[in-house]
Formats: structure tokens, C-alpha cells, sequence
């Protein structure tokens, strides 16, 4: 194997481990604001790698170019999707772990 595709091979092991990182740490986590946290590594790091792995693997640009507007996608809409699904949880009266009702602001 050459180094370009020993390189590609870390890369896509290093963005699977985030992703069951952090899908254990969902698991784990007691409330959905704790579980917040744990989605924005593989929608991001994760992509990032990917993208990063194909670029070096891939001789088409046209796939390099793909892969990284779907990352920028990912970057993207990671915070709304995160604000959006805290101001849901707040907004359904969802408490925290410990009891009690998420701060005001």
C-alpha cells in the first residue's frame, strides 16, 4: 500500500471512531441538552476527514468538489440544527437530568 492510501485509510478510521465516540456518548447522556453536545463531532470532524480522505484517494475532482460542499453542508447547518433542536426540547418543557427546568434567559 502506498502512503497515500495508508493515509486514506487512518483518515476514514479516524472519522468512524469520532462517530461511534459519539454515538456512545449519546447513549450515555441522561437529557437531550446533554445529548447536544455529542452531535457535533461527527457532523463535523467527521466530514471533515471524509472529505480529506477522498480528496487524496480520488483522482476525480469532481468528487473531491462534492464531497467537500457536503462537508461545508454539514458545517453549515450544524449549529441551527443543534439551536433548533435545544429550543425545541426548552419549548416542549423537557427538564434537565437533575429536575430541573432549563435556565431562563
Amino acid at each position: 500500500m502506498s502512503v497515500a492510501e495508508w493515509l486514506v485509510l487512518v483518515l476514514i478510521l479516524a472519522a468512524a471512531l469520532i462517530a461511534l465516540v459519539s454515538s456512545v456518548g449519546l447513549m450515555v447522556m441522561r437529557d437531550p441538552f446533554q445529548r447536544l453536545h455529542f452531535i457535533a463531532p461527527p457532523a463535523t470532524l467527521s466530514a471533515a476527514f471524509v472529505t480529506v480522505a477522498v480528496a487524496i484517494g480520488s483522482r476525480d475532482p469532481q468528487a473531491t468538489f462534492k464531497a467537500g460542499m457536503v462537508a461545508a453542508l454539514l458545517l453549515a447547518i450544524n449549529g441551527v440544527v443543534t439551536h433548533a433542536t435545544a429550543r425545541a426540547a426548552r419549548a416542549r418543557g423537557i427538564r434537565l437530568a437533575d429536575g430541573a427546568a432549563p435556565e431562563e434567559p
